[in-house]
């Protein structure tokens, strides 16, 4: 009966993924369009990496299928499919960071908009994709369908902060504050990883689905205020959409971002006030990895991030066998409810940290300062 109640709970919560998953595609589009118009001057690297990101959403889709196809069960049970979609996902990070990175190595007044930019990271979406397919082509020589692994390819850097600093434009900081419940998404992503599937913890799919779709809304809301406060007008967006749809004629190019040009002061500023606040805030994340390896090449900023990644993900998963079987047969007879409850706290903690962490570098004076 058991079983019947979580396959029962399962399917459910895969069809109401389902329908969040496909409606949160809409907002990120509108999120694109905000992002890469020329008034906002968005970095190319950052442009690409964002939109580089439909390959995930549109790769999940086969992947899915396969997985039902081939092995009767949900994706996220089927490792090695699994795991080449979320490669995807850690590709989209990594070429984002890799854009920020670029972007505050150089004058606000020189950034890299145009396709010189964007080719180059293409070069590294093409490496970095032959490694994660070559992962896969590794797991999927196992012969196992459904090993489990708990991915953590979701987990990415947030230095949209520092970029609004460099630039002299605020409304930067508020992309950050658009991005948290995506993060979220992604800390329940890993908490249903890290708990091996359990079915008592299937709502986390529904949950997951549901973020992505609030974090995505949020993100879309953010860019549209950076864009308005770039030069972006309503106007100017229905005279764009007139030109698409073929019933005016091309639209005006809108007014250049009036903010660039004074990044350097406005960034100067922004660190005078750090140094008087005391220096970075007390609450440390995933981002000040950015701080410290600032000075490494790309190549080898991606090596140490790769590292940590797989050595964090594949410690989760084998660690298990180290544990004393009398405490994993204590684990295994939990009641589901305690299950649930320890799987609430794993994402809630972490999400409560990232809020107060942001808040505490939003505060006057404090190392990170904007709104949303």
């Amino acid at each position: 009966m058991t079983l019947l109640a979580d396959n029962a709970l399962s399917s459910t919560a895969d069809d109401l993924a389902g329908g969040l998953f496909g409606a949160s595609l809409f907002p990120w589009l509108a999120m694109l369009y905000w992002l890469k118009h020329p008034t906002v001057g968005a970095p190319a690297g950052v442009s690409f990496g964002l939109t580089f990101l439909l390959a995930f959403v549109f790769g999940t889709i086969p992947a899915a299928i396969g997985a039902g196809v081939l092995y009767g069960v949900s994706l996220a049970d089927a490792d090695w499919l699994h795991g080449a979609a979320e490669s995807l996902l850690a590709i989209t990070n990594c070429i984002v960071v890799l854009g920020f990175r670029e972007a505050l190595s150089l004058p606000p007044s020189s950034q890299p908009v145009g396709e010189e930019s964007a080719a180059s990271l293409r070069t590294s979406a093409l490496v970095l994709g032959s490694f994660s397919a070559l992962s896969a082509l590794v797991v999927l020589g196992s012969g196992s369908a459904a090993v489990h692994s708990p991915w953590l390819g979701g987990v990415g850097n947030l230095p949209s902060g520092l970029y609004a600093e460099h630039v002299g434009q605020d409304r930067w900081k508020g992309v950050v504050w658009g991005m948290l419940p995506l993060h979220t998404s992604g800390i329940i992503a890993c908490t249903y990883h890290l708990f091996y599937n359990a079915p008592a913890i299937s709502w986390c799919v529904a949950l997951q689905a549901g973020m992505t779709f609030v974090g995505n809304t949020t993100l879309a809301l953010a860019c549209l205020r950076l864009a308005l406060a770039s030069g972006w007008t309503w106007q100017l967006g229905l005279e764009e959409l007139g030109a698409v749809l073929g019933t005016i004629g091309r639209p005006s190019e809108g007014s250049p971002n009036p903010n660039l040009a004074k990044g350097s002061a406005s960034s100067a500023v922004a660190k005078a006030k750090t140094a008087e606040a005391g220096g970075a805030s007390a609450l440390v994340g995933w981002e000040d990895l950015g701080d410290a390896w600032s000075r490494d090449s790309s190549l080898a900023f991606l090596g140490k991030l790769a590292a940590l990644s797989g050595g964090l993900a594949y410690g989760v998963k084998y660690a298990p066998a180290l544990v004393p079987a009398g405490v994993r047969e204590a684990w295994e007879i939990l009641p589901e409810g305690v299950i649930s409850a320890l799987a609430l706290a794993v994402i809630v903690l972490p999400t409560a940290l990232n809020v107060a962490k942001w808040q505490q570098r939003s505060a006057e004076d404090a190392e990170f300062v904007g709104d949303f």
